[in-house]
């Protein structure tokens, strides 16, 4: 298992729209989660719009996440959510991620 960290931006007077929309997650996109082996998966905010995310993987996090990024659901669910993030190349659809280095953990 690994543990991942990492952050991205959304619009802050969008907050309250991001939330509802993970608060009524498509079951399906739930389901391809599942499916590549994440959970343990939650969202922060921050008030300048700064999301801290943090998940466990079974398996490699970069293998996984590729996995999940070539279904049709997970498209369809970034370009959904696609309104919502702060990024500087438009031209990617979903958010600019910056993984975290783990530095200590505490089971």
């Amino acid at each position: 298992m690994q543990r991942v960290g990492f952050t991205f931006r959304i619009k802050p007077e969008l907050k309250d729209e991001y939330k509802k929309a993970h608060d009524n997650i498509w079951p399906e996109m739930a389901e391809a989660i599942r499916k590549c082996g994440i959970h343990n998966y939650s969202i922060y905010f921050k008030p300048d719009g700064t999301l801290f995310a943090c998940l466990e993987v079974e398996g490699d996090y970069q293998k996984q996440m590729a996995e999940l990024s070539r279904t049709d659901v997970n498209k369809r669910w970034q370009e959904y959510m696609d309104r919502f993030f702060v990024k500087e190349d438009k031209s990617v659809t979903g958010p600019e991620i910056e993984t975290l280095e783990e530095v200590f953990h505490l089971d």
